[in-house]
This record gives C-alpha cells, sequence and structure tokens, in this order.
C-alpha cells in the first residue's frame, strides 16, 4: 500500500494575540488529528524549538523551523508592511506558499497585512481583482459561509458575482456540498430593491449555472436558507462583529437564567454544552482569502489552541482540494474575468 503524500503548511506562529503559547500547541494537535500534515513554523528558531519540546518532543521531526526576525505588528499599514514586513514571520510563511514549499499558510496575525503580502507574494488569480475573506457563522441548519468580511469596503456587481462563485466552489469542495445554495444581501427579497450594485450582480447570478436563490435579507443567514451569503465588505464585516457579540451576550444571559440551583444547573447541563458547542467561534475558525494564487487562512487574533488548530485543518484541507486551481477553472468556465 502506498503512504499518503505529506501536505506541507506554514504556520506563522508568532501571528495572533498569544503568539507561541497558543501555536505551537495548536501546531502540534494539528499534526496529531492529521497525520498527513508536516508544518514549517516560521518565527524564532531559539523560542519555536524550545516551545516544541516543551510540549511534545516526539512530534518534532514533523516540524520544520524557518527562521524570521520580526512580527509584524496587528495595526501595521499597508506602507509599512511593504517596508518593514520582510523580514516577519508572516511574510516568511507567504513565501513558502509563493516558492511551493508550502501549500498553505495559516496566521492569526493583521488582516491587512495578510491582505497585502498575499497579493504582494502569492498574487491573484487570472481575471480576479481582489480576494475576498470568508468565514461561517452559525445558523439553525448548520452554518452558512459570508464573504466578504472587511476586505472590500466597496465592490462591483462582477466582483460580488466572483464572491459568490469563490463561494461556491469552496462549499463544494472543502465542506463537500454537493450543490450549495448562494444567496445575495440586501434589503429586501424582491428584485427591485437595494442599489444599482446588488440589482446588477443579482441580473448577473441569475444567468450563471451555480444554486443562486436570489436575494436575502439578514435573518436568511440565521434561518439556513442558504449555504453562501454575499455582500460587500463592509456589510459583512459588520454582520459578523454583530453576532459575536450577540452570541457572547445570549451565552451570558444563558447562564444566568440556569444559574441559582444545583438542579436548574444539572438539568441545563447538556443544552447549554450543545449551545455552547454550536456558538463557540473556535469551533469554526479559520476565514480562508479566497481569489489569491496559493491557499492562505486567516485565524482570528484572539483564537485559542482550539481555534488556531481548526484554521490549521482548513488550511490542510483547501490545499488538498485545490481550491485555487478549481475556483480559476469555474471563473474561466463562467466567463467572469474582469478587466485588468
Amino acid at each position: 500500500m502506498s503512504v499518503p503524500e505529506k501536505t506541507v503548511l506554514a504556520l506563522d506562529a508568532h501571528g495572533g494575540d498569544q503568539g507561541l503559547a497558543v501555536s505551537v500547541p495548536a501546531a502540534i494537535a494539528a499534526l496529531k488529528e492529521d497525520t498527513q500534515l508536516q508544518i514549517i513554523l516560521t518565527g524564532d528558531k531559539n523560542a519555536l524549538r524550545e516551545a516544541i519540546l516543551a510540549v511534545d518532543a516526539s512530534l518534532e521531526n514533523r516540524f520544520v523551523i524557518q527562521h524570521a526576525e520580526s512580527v509584524i505588528a496587528m495595526d501595521a499599514n499597508p506602507a509599512d508592511v511593504l517596508r518593514r514586513g520582510r523580514d516577519s514571520s508572516m511574510w516568511k510563511a507567504f513565501e513558502l506558499v509563493a516558492g511551493k514549499e508550502a501549500a498553505a499558510c495559516v496566521s492569526g496575525g493583521s488582516t491587512t497585512a495578510m491582505m497585502v503580502m498575499g497579493v504582494k507574494l502569492l498574487g491573484m488569480l487570472p481575471g480576479i481583482q481582489r480576494p475576498a475573506l470568508m468565514a461561517y457563522v452559525p445558523n439553525t441548519r448548520n452554518y452558512t459561509g459570508l464573504l466578504d468580511l472587511g476586505a472590500n469596503l466597496k465592490v462591483t456587481a462582477r466582483q460580488l458575482v466572483q464572491f459568490a462563485v469563490m463561494g461556491a466552489v469552496t462549499a463544494r469542495e472543502v465542506e463537500g456540498l454537493t450543490d450549495p445554495t448562494v444567496g445575495l444581501l440586501n434589503v429586501g427579497h424582491e428584485d427591485s430593491k437595494g442599489h444599482n450594485v446588488v440589482r446588477e450582480a443579482h441580473g448577473m447570478l441569475q444567468d450563471l449555472p451555480i444554486n443562486y436563490a436570489g436575494f436575502i435579507e439578514g435573518h436568511d443567514i440565521f434561518d439556513g436558507t442558504v449555504d453562501i451569503a454575499v455582500c460587500d465588505g463592509f456589510a459583512g464585516n459588520l454582520i459578523l462583529k454583530s453576532t459575536e457579540g450577540l452570541a457572547r451576550m445570549m451565552l451570558t444571559e444563558f447562564r444566568n437564567a440556569v444559574s441559582g440551583s444545583l438542579a436548574d444547573e444539572t438539568m441545563a447541563a447538556s443544552s447549554v454544552r450543545r449551545v455552547l458547542a454550536r456558538l463557540d467561534p473556535a469551533a469554526h475558525n479559520g476565514a480562508p482569502l479566497l481569489g489569491l494564487n496559493g491557499v492562505a487562512v486567516k485565524s482570528h487574533g484572539g483564537s485559542d489552541q482550539k481555534g488556531l488548530t481548526r484554521a490549521i485543518l482548513e488550511a490542510g484541507r483547501e490545499a488538498r482540494r485545490q481550491v485555487p486551481g478549481r475556483i480559476e477553472a469555474s471563473i474561466h468556465e463562467y466567463q467572469l474575468e474582469a478587466a485588468s
């Protein structure tokens, strides 16, 4: 029997709020769960070696360390990233993907920096102007893929259509959905609603051979009406952060409601665990930057070990399913290339 080919990922070990305290244990957990993975850790070589040995020395041979001198600040602007970021752990991770030494990279660092480095080092897929961030939010059935999440505050109709195709391809290839449904976020379901950009995109999507469900409203995202919800980055970022805040409030209120007696807490324990599991951000952490000529996954900066492990495994699945190539093929098939 042949030995499965290894999937090599690059992990920006210093990205995220907690740095090596989370990244190394998360990488080790991912290696244990996915035996085909090998991880290149980018960052301070001495600190990384010590962290690996402290957590689990038995997996040392499945790591490679790529030394980096610096760390990109979370508030770095695009000019700073290009001027001062070349020796950073994030830059090294993207370089490994650009040089085909890794099949994907993962970072919990600055979204702006990831955007800049992704475009600079990996480039865009042919015909795609801008990458889009996609993440999954819980709905009543499972999860809804939402994009864009802030990479593009202003968009054209063609870009919205490209986002729809990219999201559908990713849901099909990575999440295993046979024919994912796609909806375009608007202020109403009627064809006459919304501004010119969304109405133009709506008309273009109706002509494509994808499972397009038409306009959706905000509540449809959480009702599970569609598998993929498409919007500009301004709306998507507001929805995502409002959802996170509402989830935290609901969990606090739920805990307060069931506290007071041991009997009440015991009866509610299983329900609480189910709700926590569904709303836990770590359960669906890992936002791919779609449209790049390579796989890059953004982990939430505040993620714990469980969340970052999930992002690493997500990157591995996207790399194996060759998501960028499949997106490129679909964009070309549907003749959606944007003019340069």
